[in-house]
């Protein structure tokens, strides 16, 4: 576990028409203004973004709303990149993984220069394979809230920050409060809801396989789904008003620990702000359940849970302009200690996958941001593009959200 002196705090803010970097580690802090990124830094994300969208089964409402290409567009012919994806949705050789390099590297030389470069390589080969040192990043500029913080890559050393052991990665919206876990009794109780809808405004979703998502949950689990160590549940509707309903009442009066959704999820550009896809209250379409909404579902007095998951896309997703418009930063905002949540779309595949790893890792009792990184290696290792997808929002530090409280 990430001991308390072993993080590396990075801010990233307004400075007029450049940006300001604060970096601090222990009794060290290093302030430096840089220049934005390049204008056509987002439009450059188009191609890795595309890439992801291509998976097969996205969980996107909005994939059937862009035409359905039979033949791909031939590349630019400076271009000499091969096709992203085979026809099952793999990555197909390498292609994905040099254009996270390039933006992972540029992110990089963005955040690490001079004097935080500097202050990095210092406290990073002091705890190399000593302890981890944990990379924590608020960003607070407005117009860099879209950016794939997850891709940072040292050139350097040859590694993804997000990915390594050595240096796992957290987000966070707030100011820093070192908050620690106050005990939790067991079992750990999970509650989960998985929303099989398959119209939504009179626009036909690609249908989840939701089934073998709570399938490898529960593989994952094993034999520690006993009761006693841990408890999973599952909403038999996709309603708001159970989803509701439910965390009013608890697990017999206790607290869920966690809240876990299988579904579509998005972002409204007019209302600038997430949403997930819940079944309607008469009838079995789709209807759109808003961050703020959420919030207020799954935040009543003594009922928030410590760990939401939101495995659907765009859940992490923000918009320039509006730091809290995202569905993740609307939990954390809220009072939820760790929110995990897509900022891209992703495939059924990857959906399953992701689930089935990290519940696998999380239930070693392992902080949360090494679970992630973990997970994001094995997802990495098995070709999923969407690796660079998961994102971790959290409040405080050490990310032991399930310390031992004992049997309730």
């Amino acid at each position: 576990m990430a001991k308390k002196g072993a993080v590396l705090k990075l801010t990233i803010d307004e400075g007029g028409d450049r940006c300001r970097i604060v970096a601090e580690f222990e009794s060290s802090e290093r302030e430096i203004e840089v220049a934005m990124l390049p204008e056509d830094f987002r439009r450059n994300l188009g191609p890795l973004q595309e890439a992801i969208l291509q998976c097969p089964a996205a969980r996107s409402t909005q994939v059937p709303l862009r035409p359905r290409i039979e033949s791909p567009p031939e590349p630019p012919a400076a271009d000499t990149r091969p096709a992203l994806r085979d026809a099952g949705g793999i990555l197909a050789g390498g292609s994905d993984e040099r254009m996270v390099q390039e933006i992972g590297s540029q992110l990089f030389d963005f955040v690490f220069q001079r004097q935080v470069l500097e202050l990095y390589e210092k406290c990073f080969e002091a705890k190399k394979n000593v302890e981890p040192l944990l990379i924590r990043l608020r960003v607070k500029h407005p117009g860099l809230s879209y950016v794939p913080w997850e891709t940072l890559y040292d050139k350097k050393h040859r590694f993804y920050l997000t990915t390594s052991q050595n240096t796992p990665f957290i987000r966070t919206i707030e100011d820093d409060r070192d908050l620690r876990g106050n005990g939790t009794s067991r079992p750990i109780r999970i509650l989960g809801m998985a929303a099989r809808v398959k119209v939504l405004n009179g626009i036909v979703l690609d249908q989840i396989e939701v089934d073998a998502e709570q399938v490898a949950i529960k593989k994952a689990l094993g034999d520690l789904d006993d009761g006693k160590r841990m408890k999973l549940s599952w909403i038999p509707s996709a309603k708001a008003r159970d989803l509701n309903r439910r965390f009013l009442r608890g697990d017999e009066g206790r607290r869920w620990d966690i809240f876990h959704f299988i579904g579509h999820g998005g972002h409204d550009p007019v209302r600038g702000m997430g949403f997930i896809v819940v079944q309607e209250e008469s009838g079995s379409r789709g209807a759109r359940l808003y961050a703020d909404d959420l919030r207020g579902f799954l935040t009543q007095p003594g009922q928030t849970p410590r760990l939401v998951i939101l495995n659907s896309c765009s859940g992490a997703q923000g918009e320039p302009g509006s730091l809290f418009s995202s569905t993740a930063a609307e939990l954390i905002q809220g009072g939820v200690t760790a929110v995990i949540a897509m900022q891209f779309e992703i495939s059924d595949n990857m959906g399953v996958a992701f689930a089935e790893t990290f519940y696998t890792y999380l239930v070693e009792r392992i902080p949360l941001q090494a679970a992630l990184a973990h997970t994001r290696a094995e997802l990495k290792a098995r070709q999923f593009g969407e690796w660079i997808s998961p994102v971790l929002y959290m409040r405080g530090l050490d990310g032991e959200i399930f310390v031992d409280g004992g049997a309730s």
